[in-house]
């Protein structure tokens, strides 16, 4: 049963987790999508296998949260190995019941900038890149995007640069803290958070850019042992040195 108001951060690791809970094989990129794959697995739903960049599986929590594709020893408890890097981003991106990538710049169209912001030759800001975002968001069938900031600049019509991008006949869906849009050729939303604060003017943001919502329907709600469960998580991934997490809990900090 749910007893006290949203908390935004933490609702909105929970609404991706839900993603997870949906079931099949899901690849899960970095930041905001490992957070939400390990809070997953201690939600009810259907099972799911996570699979990560370089050829590594998971059918249950880790041991520790991984802070790197390759970080075994984190996740070793639940370890498998579907592949190598190739065999995932190339082979099987078809294959995933859905990708879930993390979105840091982001425009309605589904298209990603995390190489840099600026010119090319001096660029104002660097950002980590790619890895293989590229090329598993242009093979996926059904792709999420986890974009759990408070910045609606970052939500854009067009990216300055298009680090990755999906593909033709891709499902496209945005979460974000206010609720969750499908982008593509007519981006619309789908879902709104009324009681989130900031969620009016997330639409309004998005409605200038073009973005559809008067069909949009109230997120399902968030129960108490769900934000129990996110709250868990994210204090193990700020201890294992994550920035969005250790941005999120000062957050959850304030907001008490």
């Amino acid at each position: 049963m749910t007893t006290r108001p949203a908390t935004p951060v933490l609702d909105f690791l929970v609404r991706a987790a839900r993603e997870y809970r949906r079931g099949g094989w899901v690849f899960t990129g970095f930041h905001w999508p490992v957070v939400a794959g390990q809070t997953a697995y201690r939600l009810r739903g259907n099972d799911f296998t996570q699979v990560f960049e370089a050829g590594a599986s998971t059918h249950e929590a880790a041991a520790e949260l991984p802070t790197s594709t390759t970080d075994y020893p984190a996740y070793g408890n639940a370890l498998g190995f579907t592949g190598t890097t190739a065999d995932v981003l190339l082979g099987m991106g078809r294959r995933f019941d859905r990708v879930v990538l993390d979105a840091s710049n982001i425009d309605v169209r589904g298209c990603v900038n995390s190489s840099f912001v600026g010119d090319l030759a001096r660029p104002t800001v660097r950002l980590p890149g790619g890895g293989g975002a590229p090329d598993i968001a242009a093979r996926a069938r059904e792709l999420v995007w986890l974009h759990g900031g408070g910045d609606l600049s970052r939500i854009q019509a067009r990216v300055e640069h298009v680090t990755a991008a999906p593909g033709a006949s891709s499902l496209v869906r945005l979460h974000t803290r206010w609720g969750v849009a499908r982008l593509g050729a007519e981006p619309v939303v789908e879902e709104v958070a009324p009681d989130v604060p900031g969620h009016q003017e997330w639409l309004e943001h998005l409605a200038g850019l073009g973005v559809a919502a008067s069909g949009a329907v109230e997120r399902a709600p968030v129960q108490d042992d769900e934000r129990a469960a996110a709250a868990h998580t994210l204090r193990d991934a700020a201890r294992r040195g994550y920035g969005v997490a250790r941005k999120a809990v000062n957050e959850i900090e304030e907001e008490r």
